[in-house]
């Protein structure tokens, strides 16, 4: 039987040493370099690691188990996708937590500061001040989705004075040493009372999709910053976008949106409050990420070889 292996960060070292794990336990690798498999290429493939066409998973009946090296793996969940409901799936939640929030805290910087004004004016080579920016230092912060980047991020808000993060988060929970409050999304009116800055980083699940809703972006304010870089369809993006338009909150930094890429037609594009990047806060082959990942991939190995209860199970019913 056969593992392969495919669109992996690795380098040729941590190929080589993934290659040697799993044949030096008896399986044939398949590392799949060139064009797209199909599903003959994988019929005698017990294990997949890597990004692997969705549409092909359902005719490996052979499969036992895929690793993605993505934290985000909706696509994976839908009923339907395996052969059998018996495969495990598994991810990477959790690498991506210092990439992530370290994009969210130059975002919010961005905005605070006035620095896409300004970029725009030294285009315009012109020499003039835009307004007053604003701290992170002292402010009020929501952070929607307590996991590992909202851990991250909550961490580096109060490492800059933040004076108080609160946390929202699907699971109750008291307050930590980085959440000075804890909240449910059903208490959003307290959460973001007086707050200059709110993050989300949902996965795309039946219970968060649409969760940041038309009435919790009402009950922010003309000071606060929206910073999104979980997934799109956890947000109402019209209601955001007309909240923009109004400046009923002061920007948005947006990462992830309800289609992508971003049509062209979205007035998201030009509207001077908000910065848009395409879905790049945190990426597979940064440097930072790639030692994480390359362990848990290497640990998950391991353990499925030796018939050991893996890490970082996903919960397809949940879609984490």
């Amino acid at each position: 039987m056969k593992i392969a292996f495919r669109h992996t960060p690795f380098d040729e070292a941590q190929c080589a040493e993934l290659d040697a794990i799993a044949k030096a336990a008896g399986f044939d690798t398949l590392w799949c370099t060139a064009a797209v498999p199909t599903a003959e290429n994988l019929a005698d493939c017990e294990a997949l690691i890597g990004y692997f066409p969705p549409a092909i998973l359902k005719d490996l009946p052979n499969l036992r188990w895929i690793q993605t090296p993505a934290a985000g793996v909706e696509r994976l969940c839908v009923p339907g996708t395996f052969a059998t409901e018996d495969v495990v799936l598994t991810n990477c939640s959790g690498v991506f937590g210092i990439d992530i929030s370290e994009y969210m805290v130059g975002a919010i910087l961005v905005l605070l500061r006035h620095m896409k004004g300004y970029i725009k004016q030294q285009g315009e080579r012109s020499w003039k001040t835009i307004g007053v920016g604003r701290a992170i230092y002292g402010s009020t912060c929501a952070v929607i989705g307590c996991g590992n980047i909202g851990q991250n991020i909550a961490k580096r808000l109060k490492a800059l004075g933040a004076a108080c993060v609160r946390g929202i988060d699907m699971r109750a929970a008291a307050p930590t040493d980085d959440f000075d409050e804890m909240y449910t999304p059903a208490d959003y009116a307290h959460a973001l009372e007086g707050v200059d800055i709110v993050t989300a980083s949902l996965p795309n699940t039946p219970t968060t999709k649409g969760l940041v809703s038309a009435d919790m972006i009402a009950a922010m304010n003309e000071r606060t910053v929206f910073v999104n870089a979980g997934r799109g369809a956890t947000v109402d993006q019209a209601a955001l976008t007309q909240a923009l338009q109004d400046k009923r909150i002061y920007g948005a930094a947006l990462d992830v949106f309800e289609v992508e890429p971003l049509p062209e037609d979205s007035p998201l594009w030009t509207l001077d409050n908000v910065v848009v990047t395409p879905h790049i806060a945190g990426w597979d082959d940064d440097p930072v990420n790639i030692l994480s990942m390359f362990e848990l991939v290497k640990g998950n190995l391991e353990r499925w070889i030796a018939g050991e209860p893996l890490t970082h199970v996903v919960d397809r019913s949940r879609g984490f």
